[in-house]
């Protein structure tokens, strides 16, 4: 429907939220710091009174951070509707984060896409679900993109902007643009796949970190700590092709391959496929008391949130 106008993203004023779980209400703290109206559906009689509180607790983050310069959050903004439906009629962008089972996002879908208006664009977090089977519930498939963030939502930058078959090029760039005045780092896939892209990377490092508790090469504790202190402070300023570029020195890419290409294929072939037998279930449970010392995990999270400050005010200084 090329003859179709969407809202200009900085002309966005309000945005439903369907789902209100970690994601959806991460996202909601997210939207209210830049001054949006948000209408929320979750079938949870709690979500109102956890939502809440969710965003308080993630207010401060969000200042530091200079997203706002409100001292609390602007709750009045906040508002429930009693169908999705209704908040799909209500917002000026639709944003889904209902549980990952393509059955569950296709009914939600049908749903929503009868009941806004055509010139409404609805925005999937899924984190691995591929658009093109989404479309399948539109009768304005060409407005449906992909919008995947990165837990905690509302603090790491990056999204993944992914479009499926029916996907317009205009609704591609608008959720690029709109993704960046919420001061995210979108990136574009060309193409789809099951988990998208970043979980594919991430989760080959777990796998491998995995592999090796299971083969005994170290402790869970050990494991974490070549991460953090060895691969992380690195990560946090560039990425692993940058990365690989510059331990080639002066010959760069092509000076460390010259070099190691033998040694690294050999590197990054898996010895291990670990398979989440009952006992490496049982093990993965033993390691993760830990590695966090048996302490709560909200505790942690806490503790995470208040360094991702500190570590995303870092890479803003420095830039690219």
């Amino acid at each position: 429907m090329s003859n179709v106008i969407y809202t200009p993203p900085d002309q966005v004023r309000s945005v439903a939220v369907l789902g209100t779980g970690s994601v959806g209400a991460s996202w909601i703290a997210l939207f209210l710091a830049h001054g949006l109206e948000v209408i929320a559906f979750d079938p949870s009689t709690q979500a109102a009174e956890r939502v809440k509180a969710f965003v308080a607790d993630a207010w401060p983050a969000l200042r530091e951070l200079g997203r706002t310069e409100l001292a609390s959050p602007p709750l009045e903004r906040l508002s429930f509707a009693t169908t999705p439906a209704e908040a799909a009629r209500q917002a000026d962008v639709i944003q889904e984060n209902c549980p990952e089972h393509l059955d569950v996002k296709l009914a939600l879908l049908a749903e929503v896409d009868a009941a806004a208006d055509p010139g409404k664009i609805i925005l999937s977090s899924t984190g691995g679900i591929p658009p093109t089977a989404m479309q399948q519930a539109c009768t304005h498939p060409e407005r449906l993109v992909v919008l995947h963030p990165f837990n905690p939502t509302h603090l790491i930058p990056l999204v993944e902007v992914v479009g499926g078959e029916k996907t317009s090029q205009a609704v591609l760039d608008w959720a690029m643009d709109f993704a960046r005045l919420l001061h995210k780092q979108p990136i574009l896939l060309h193409a789809e796949a099951s988990g998208h892209m970043t979980n594919r990377l991430q989760f080959a490092l777990v796998r491998e970190a995995v592999a090796c508790l299971v083969e005994g090469i170290a402790s869970a504790k050990d494991i974490d700590a070549a991460v953090r202190y060895g691969l992380g402070p690195r990560w946090a300023l560039m990425g692993s092709l940058l990365t690989l570029h510059l331990a080639g020195g002066p010959g760069g890419m092509q000076g460390i391959l010259d070099h190691t290409a033998k040694a690294i294929q050999d590197w990054w072939t898996p010895k291990t496929t670990p398979v989440l037998t009952p006992e490496v279930i049982a093990k993965l449970v033993e390691a993760a008391q830990e590695v966090s010392r048996g302490e709560p995990v909200q505790d942690w999270v806490n503790w995470r949130d208040r360094g991702l400050v500190d570590v995303l005010k870092l890479q803003e200084k420095l830039g690219a």
